[in-house]
């Protein structure tokens, strides 16, 4: 619980931060002192060794003087070697024995010549013998043969006196006569005296000190255990070098001794024997540690001191903090009514308590505005809810089946990437036989793209009777759009009639993205002419596109949220990825299956991207089977029109058309034909007139096209029948009302191929209302 208050976490991060900085400095201190106490021990003991080296050189000295002088003398006087051999060895102590020993003859009649030994009692006396009488012929020994090239003296390798009990080592001087070894001086030592300087040494606590010879094995060891045996690998061959020198081992030979080891080893001049001084690491480093350690605690020591100073001074200074959080939980329960006490002194505890009360009075004029502003997100959340609702139920339902006949269905899906957005699709039939479709795309997003879009909607449905085809439809839409549009706001918009008898469907697009044909092979992008955007340029004019569906085709149409949907790397969807998704559609899928493989598409696409635009996808499916027709085409001649009409008659005959039928379908079509004649062509230009006929199961439909100059009969005047005559004169007059009273269905389009009408004719036999 203490270490809630900030006085007690700051005394225990100075005091963390303290002892982090001392032992980061008691380190550095301990490297630098280990690194210096390391060079002053191998300055000591590189002395050590090199003082111990000089001391057992100068008492081989002494050997190896005497010999060679005793090797010179006893080259002249021969006879006295026993002598001189006695009074050398007793003059130096550090010899055990002496021995003067020649070639024998080649001859074996010659006498085996005199060759004295004098040694050492243990009670000091001397005794001598020739070696020349002893069983093991000395002439055939290593150590003769070995002294014998010896000629400025050696030392040989040591061994065990059996007869002594002790340790030996022989250093042998050849005595040379005319240039030839005719014997040697064999001086015998006691390797006693080298203990003796080894055990003298003033080592360090720990260290130990020893002598190899020449083939790595112990002359002398602080350790006699070690004494005759070979010296470890690692050892000899940090020992291989000729000069002084230290060497770290990570583990020592001697079992008396754990861990780390230096080792420093000097060379004996005069013989191949080198003299090393061990030191264990740990014991070089003792004084330190025990120097860091008391340190180290004395440091703690302080630093708690220092702490609690510190834990004392803040909780003293800090006090009337804890006045402030004890009011700011109150603000923190929104009880804003209270006072603060006056601050004691104008430091910046002070000033912290002033802008306390001054954020307290802050606070509370905030809360009440952001209440109020919450109000009002909550009241505009709500409408928002509202216009999105209303958005929605302006767009027609999502599918749509022909009930009468069943001839095409339709499926629409629509995602906008905000509450409303602006995208729209809307369908209504025009009449009985012919169904507007449209998808747009409105410039904005949000509330105003909604309210646009709702107005494009409404003007469509009113100007479509008016229109009768896409084209007109849009130029009419474009005209209302454009009044009073300050906002500058457009509309792209995909707009198409089907002909729900025969599947003959007319687009026309306002900038809109191209819709793709489906259903038999590859999907088909229709890229056709298309006009400017609704609600910028009053003059516009939109090019109509026709086509025909085929039993089991689909048109999809959809706006640019499709091909522009973004990834997390801002790469599109495209229209390649599009196509390319449709045509794993099998043909036989159901209409909806088009706009569900393309959404599932796009959104494997976008994984986690948040949708930038709106999106809407419609697909149109033509399930109706279109029966074979027939076209004539003439010209505008009077001849060529009864020609037509007879071979019409001869045609609905063989469709089996009955009798009375035919001869109403000939009265109209004589009517409107001549009619097309005689005022579609005032100027006597010579033009064609098409009919195309079309037999279908329930009745006979009939399109007369001709290149004429417009005449909507349809708008023509009812004759008044009441008097003598009809108006002849007229134009239409009496024929156009005969052709609207006998016809079942009568339409009138105009486009760029001319002047279109649509008849239709329904069997006598059964019900007048069209399909």
């Amino acid at each position: 619980m203490a270490l809630r208050s900030i006085a007690s976490r700051t005394a225990l991060w100075v005091l963390v931060g303290s002892t982090l900085v001392l032992a980061a400095m008691g380190a550095l201190l301990l490297n630098l002192t280990r690194t210096q106490i390391l060079e002053h021990t191998h300055h000591e003991a590189a002395a050590l060794a090199a003082h111990a080296g000089s001391q057992i050189q100068a008492r081989i000295d002494r050997v190896a003087v005497s010999a060679r002088m005793l090797a010179a003398i006893i080259d002249t006087r021969q006879d006295d070697a026993e002598p001189l051999l006695r009074d050398t060895l007793a003059a130096n102590l550090d010899m055990d024995g002496l021995a003067a020993v020649f070639r024998p003859s080649p001859n074996p009649a010659d006498a085996l010549p005199y060759s004295p030994f004098v040694s050492r009692l243990d009670d000091g006396t001397l005794t001598s013998r020739d070696l020349s009488r002893d069983a093991n012929p000395y002439w055939n020994n290593n150590w003769f043969l070995g002294g014998l090239g010896c000629s400025n003296g050696c030392w040989q390798r040591p061994f065990f006196s059996q007869s002594r009990h002790r340790q030996l080592i022989n250093y042998s001087v050849a005595i040379s006569r005319d240039g030839h070894p005719v014997g040697i001086i064999n001086a015998d030592v006691t390797l006693d005296w080298l203990h003796q300087i080894l055990g003298s040494l003033a080592k360090p606590e720990g260290a130990y000190a020893f002598v190899l010879d020449s083939d790595g094995n112990y002359l002398a060891h602080d350790n006699p255990d070690l004494v005759g045996k070979r010296g470890a690998a690692a050892l000899l061959v940090a020992l291989a070098s000729d000069q002084p020198e230290s060497t770290r081992l990570p583990v020592a030979q001697n079992p008396h001794v754990h861990g780390a080891v230096w080792v420093y080893s000097a060379p004996i001049e005069g013989t191949r024997w080198r003299l090393g001084l061990v030191v264990p690491e740990y014991q070089i480093y003792a004084g330190v540690r025990r120097i860091f350690v008391l340190s180290l605690a004395l440091g703690l020591l302080a630093l708690l001191g220092v702490a609690l100073i510190t834990l004392l001074t803040i909780r003293r200074t800090m006090a009337p903090l804890g006045v402030l959080a004890d009011r700011a939980e109150h603000v923190a329960r929104g009880e804003l009514d209270f006072e603060l006490p006056p601050p004691r002194r104008p430091d910046e505890v002070g000033r912290l308590t002033q802008s306390f009360d001054h954020m307290r009075r802050e606070l509370a004029l905030h809360l009440e505005n952001l209440a109020r502003v919450a109000r009002e997100k909550q009241r505009l959340a709500s409408e928002l809810e509202i216009a999105h609702q209303i958005q929605i139920g302006l767009l027609p339902s999502e599918h749509y089946l022909d009930a009468v006949c069943a001839y095409f269905e339709l499926h629409a899906a629509l995602r906008p990437a905000r509450a409303v957005g602006g995208d729209l699709y809307s369908y209504f039939m025009l009449d009985p036989q012919r169904f507007f479709v449209m998808v747009g795309d409105v410039s904005d997003k949000g509330i105003p793209a909604a309210l646009f879009m709702a107005q494009t909607i409404t003007l469509a449905k009113a100007l479509a009777p008016r229109a009768q085809t896409p084209q007109n439809l849009l130029r009419l839409l474009n005209l209302e759009l454009c009044r009073g549009n300050d906002s500058c706001m457009f509309v792209t918009l995909l707009c198409g009639l089907l002909d729900t008898g025969n599947g003959s469907l007319v687009l026309a697009s306002a900038g809109h993205e191209p819709p793709i044909l489906c259903g038999r092979g590859a999907p088909q992008l229709l890229d056709f002419p298309t006009g400017a955007v609704l609600g910028l340029y009053e003059d516009s004019d939109y090019p109509e596109h026709r086509l025909r569906l085929r039993q089991g085709e689909t048109l999809l149409m959809y706006t640019d949220g499709i091909t522009e949907a973004s990834d997390d790397e801002q790469r599109m969807y495209g229209i390649e990825r599009t196509v390319e998704s449709l045509a794993q559609v099998p043909p036989t899928a159901p209409t909806a299956g088009y706009i569900e493989r393309l959404l599932g598409d796009v959104d494997r696409f976008v994984a986690e991207a948040a949708q930038a635009d709106d999106i809407t996808v419609l697909a149109l499916t033509w399930h109706g089977a279109t029966a074979p027709g027939t076209e004539i085409s003439i010209g505008n001649q009077l001849a060529d029109v009864f020609g037509a009409l007879d071979r019409c008659e001869n045609l609905l005959l063989e469709a089996d058309v009955p009798a009375a039928l035919r001869g109403d379908m000939r009265l109209v079509l004589e009517e409107l034909m001549v009619n097309t004649v005689e005022y579609g062509y005032p100027d006597g230009r010579p033009g064609r007139i098409r009919i195309l006929l079309q037999p279908q199961p329930d009745a006979v439909a009939v399109e007369l096209i001709d290149d004429g100059g417009p005449f909507d009969p349809l708008q023509s005047a009812t004759p008044d029948l009441t008097g003598d005559l009809a108006d002849r004169e007229q134009v239409g007059g009496l024929g156009i009302h005969l052709a609207r009273t006998m016809a079942s269905e009568m339409r009138y389009t105009r486009d760029a191929d001319g002047n279109h009408l649509l008849l239709r004719f329904t069997y006598p036999n059964l019900d007048e209302s069209p399909p």
